[in-house]
């Protein structure tokens, strides 16, 4: 008896390995069946129309930003602008232009990344994740080195050209401050016309001091909030992607 019960307590085991085996295959098949098939040219297709929603969610994120501490809604723009190359005057329209091109460029590396067997998006989780992750990657490869280099001297030259154009009042008060005492000092005589290049000078200089300590000021919190519209262009990417593929897979399938 002793012997059977043994004999039975080994079959038992050998059936129990044998379906815990049989379980993972047949878990192996689901996950490789719900895996959504897509074309390369639908995957980079659907890059692009996310990028250019990335784009725009990270426009008004950077423009709320730029209105927050003060220095226009459109100075995300203009300052995008001035990197390229443009005048102050003419900068807005190109600023936009090469941010949503740098938009479409990220959608377009994404898509192609997706078309990788090992990074096909199997729902809204994968999409969005791995659109979070190109968005941190973005922020990392692409805007930090601009950040570290062309972006401070120009947003001190947004600086110095908002008090003649009146978009913000970050400045202003500083320049009627520095009038009021220049007058006080100057007092009832004459002498201020005769040495206007000297106080113009003085003036500049500590317009330019000033300038230089707002922009060490606000220069985090430009950091900290590209870095969050980083993250949202990359939520914005993955789930505008995610149905554009899923729906031409159910389009593929028929």
């Amino acid at each position: 008896m002793r012997n059977h019960s043994i004999d039975y307590a080994k079959i038992d085991l050998d059936l129990i390995w044998k379906n815990v085996f049989n379980f993972e295959e047949r878990i192996a098949e689901t996950m490789t069946m719900e895996a959504i098939q897509y074309s390369k040219k639908t995957a980079i297709g659907a890059g692009i129309v996310g990028g250019i929603a990335g784009g725009a969610v990270m426009y008004v994120i950077m423009s709320a930003l730029m209105t927050q501490i003060g220095m226009g809604a459109n100075c995300f723009a203009i300052i995008m602008g001035l990197i390229s190359g443009q005048s102050y005057e003419n900068a807005l329209v190109p600023g936009i232009t090469a941010h949503f091109l740098t938009s479409i460029a990220i959608g377009v590396a994404f898509g192609a990344v997706i078309n990788i067997k090992k990074f096909h998006i199997h729902g809204f989780g994968k999409g969005v994740g791995l659109g979070i992750v190109t968005g941190v990657i973005a922020y990392v490869v692409i805007f930090l080195p601009i950040a570290m280099t062309a972006l401070p001297p120009h947003m001190m030259d947004v600086m110095k050209m908002m008090p003649m154009t009146g978009e913000t009042g970050m400045s202003e008060k500083g320049m009627k401050s520095n009038s009021m005492n220049e007058k006080g000092m100057a007092g009832t005589s004459s002498e201020m016309k005769s040495n206007s290049p000297m106080d113009e000078k003085t003036k500049m200089e500590e317009m330019n001091k000033m300038i230089m300590e707002n922009t060490q000021k606000i220069f985090p919190m430009i950091l900290a909030g590209a870095l969050v519209s980083h993250i949202a262009f990359g939520a914005a990417l993955g789930l505008v992607v995610t149905p554009i593929v899923k729906k031409a897979a159910r389009r593929s399938e028929k």
